[in-house]
């Protein structure tokens, strides 16, 4: 049972910010659901981000949400869609069994995520426009000793001992945009498509520039409206990798609620501010239901840290 278990917990989730670079449904149905879940251990580790999940709730019926109007286009080309999302996500030092956080290391922290997100795709352009707004708490009161606990109960590992240096409660409002355009003609447009985001906010502060690289047996944008005739009898895979740079002037998880000091924080000067990451994975679709696993590798955004690896999956099924 325990290693059943392991197995099941090993199997980490991706950023939901992330999950617009494919598709959230190919079927017809009116509404959609999505699980995450994320974790480390599939690299033995059980440092930095360590663990997360998420729970993502897409209708066609939301028309008029706030991240909506913020896309709003008059464009009668582009397909939109909306949703509302929840997630956790944990971080620990390099070490959980010392009874102390370890001074110039990564802090314990936790944060819980509710979002409001929206996609405009327009197929004419091969562009993609996505956007997130959120609202939430980091710290004790987003319960990721809680979490974190029970689960390394569960799985029989050993249970994190310094939670109680984790950074204290604080207000996070975050804000995020991403745009992905193809250029060139068709069959280069829809395989290789670079991407520009920014994200502000009590969260964290930052901005990226990458490119991501597809291949499959579906070439176009996988949205709601593609071919549900041609697709619905068939399995659509695809195999995804990007690498991106970012550039961060703040994070919350590391430095700490800007509207007080914390004796647990890393200083400014502790953050690398130049960061990297690359992430690969394949994506399976039948049907109404959706696969997707991921790895991601991240460089690292402390001074002491070292480089970071972890998986992710999502589940998601149409109704």
């Amino acid at each position: 049972m325990n290693r059943l278990l392991v197995l099941y917990f090993c199997l980490p989730f991706l950023s939901l910010a992330q999950r617009t670079e494919t598709a959230i449904s190919l079927s017809s149905k009116l509404s959609r659901i999505d699980f995450e879940l994320n974790n480390d251990m599939l690299f033995s580790t059980d440092s930095y981000y360590t663990a997360g999940l998420g729970l993502a709730y897409t209708n066609k019926k939301f028309t008029k949400t706030l991240a909506q109007f913020i896309l709003k286009t008059k464009n009668e080309n582009v397909i939109n869609f909306s949703g509302f999302s929840i997630e956790q996500k944990m971080f620990t030092p390099s070490s959980i069994i010392a009874p102390k956080t370890i001074p110039k290391d990564q802090p314990y922290s936790a944060y819980l995520l509710l979002t409001n997100y929206s996609v405009n795709v327009n197929q004419a352009m091969k562009m993609k426009i996505s956007n997130e707004i959120g609202i939430g708490l980091m710290g004790p009161q987003a319960y990721g000793e809680e979490m974190q606990t029970i689960v390394h109960r569960l799985v029989d590992v050993a249970e994190p001992i310094g939670w109680n240096d984790q950074l204290q409660n604080t207000l996070l409002l975050d804000y995020q945009i991403r745009i992905e355009r193809g250029f060139g003609p068709d069959w280069f447009a829809n395989h290789v498509i670079p991407f520009l985001g920014t994200r502000i906010g009590t969260l964290t502060d930052r901005v990226q520039i990458g490119t991501m690289i597809k291949f499959g047996n579906k070439n176009k944008y996988l949205t709601s409206d593609t071919d549900l005739e041609v697709t619905k009898k068939k399995i659509i895979w695809e195999w995804t990798f990007s690498a991106n740079l970012q550039g961060v002037f703040y994070d919350a998880t590391l430095q700490g609620s800007i509207f007080r000091n914390d004796p647990n924080a890393l200083e400014k000067s502790d953050i690398i501010s130049h960061q990297y990451q690359f992430r690969t994975g394949i994506n399976f679709f039948y049907q109404n239901i959706s696969l997707r696993y991921m790895v991601n590798f991240n460089s690292s955004n402390f001074n002491e840290a070292i480089y970071h690896r972890y998986g992710g999956i999502n589940i998601g099924y149409s109704f």
